[in-house]
């Protein structure tokens, strides 16, 4: 019996490698991105993928930073559904990173098999500004984040990288989290089943080939609006885009839920408290049906911003747009590339320091 069962779990264990060997190769995407290891002050190895500009008109290069669960794959996506490419053919520098535990980082080699918001801010990202400076030849970069990729460069801006902003867009960053009521359970759900500090998404790769052939799960609704993409952009995105999620990180987020807070792990530090001094060209992007980061919620985190230039741009059928907006398609919706980059690019284009000739 024990053969019986022996062989069942080598033929099951045959069958993902074979499924993962083909979503690997089917769903693979073709970057040709420059990569540059960042070490950060406490051991890790982050990572910037380089897109030089295809003529570079701008001083300031940009970085692109992916959300919660997600890597650098997220900005440099596929086809037009590229934002990193799409503001390199603008003139600006690219590059896309990947924070620890996402996409090509590395931890070190003892550990820690843990993180924290705070870690990436206080670790990641001043790494990474100091690294693409250092390449690019500047003192300050354009920040692009969505999603929690917004909300860290929004808790640095006052500590970490204080000055090194020139200008600053968010995409689906709720700075005020006010999710449906089913969303903290499954918060903490996800960190209760994490392994080694991590919940991984990167699992997600096995049922890629399934995606927009089956109804999905609920919980797939809240992280965008499904009808805005189409299946084959829902197949490659779940076979490349996904990372892990920390159990430090997931923690912190249930305390912002519990407390209505955006702070830090120890309670010390108010990142909302830093906002109204933030004075760079700052950006605000939401989707109408963002469950995430809903309209009024993004209003709300709009109003604390007192930049002598700031911008609210909501995307959906009542603002003239090709569909409803949720999370995610803000960057890989089905029209993306002619309804949001555009007003990203215009903006930066009106306030990012051109270089002489």
């Amino acid at each position: 019996m024990r053969g019986v069962w022996l062989i069942i779990l080598l033929g099951a264990a045959l069958i993902l490698a074979l499924d993962l060997a083909f979503v690997s190769w089917w769903y693979a995407l073709d970057e040709g991105l420059v990569r540059l290891e960042v070490p950060t002050a406490d051991g890790w190895t982050v990572v910037a993928w380089h897109r030089p500009a295809v003529t570079r008109r701008y001083a300031f290069p940009v970085v692109l930073c992916h959300g919660l669960a997600n890597n650098h794959s997220f900005m440099e996506f596929r086809g037009d559904q590229n934002l990193a490419k799409f503001l390199s053919e603008a003139g600006f520098d690219c590059y896309s990173v990947d924070l620890r535990g996402a996409g090509a980082s590395r931890a070190p080699d003892e550990g820690p098999w843990d993180a924290s918001f705070d870690d990436h801010v206080n670790f990641d990202l001043p790494a990474l500004v100091d690294a693409v400076c250092a390449h690019a030849g500047t003192k300050q970069v354009v920040w692009v984040g969505h999603s929690l990729g917004g909300l860290v460069a929004l808790a640095a801006s006052s500590s970490t990288l204080k000055d090194r902003l020139a200008a600053l867009v968010t995409i689906g960053s709720p700075v005020f989290l006010k999710l449906p009521t089913r969303m903290p359970g499954l918060v903490r759900l996800a960190r209760m089943a994490s392994v080694w500090g991590q919940f991984d998404a990167t699992l997600l790769r096995f049922i890629a080939p399934l995606a927009g052939w089956t109804r999905p799960p609920s919980i797939a609704r809240t992280t965008a609006n499904l009808r805005n993409m189409d299946p084959v952009t829902q197949r490659f995105l779940i076979a490349n885009v996904f990372a892990p999620m920390w159990k430090g990180v997931l923690r912190q987020i249930e305390d912002w839920l519990r407390n209505g807070a955006f702070r830090s792990m120890d309670g010390s530090r108010d990142y909302r408290e830093g906002l109204p001094a933030f004075t760079a060209p700052t950006l605000v992007i939401g989707g109408t049906v963002d469950f995430l980061a809903p309209p009024d919620t993004t209003r709300e985190y709009f109003d604390l911003l007192t930049a002598p230039v700031r911008q609210l741009e909501l995307f959906g059928r009542s603002y003239g747009h090709s569909a409803e907006y949720g999370h995610g398609d803000l960057i890989v919706g089905m029209q993306a590339h002619v309804e949001v980059y555009p007003v990203i690019r215009t903006f930066l284009e009106a306030n990012v320091k051109r270089l002489t000739a």
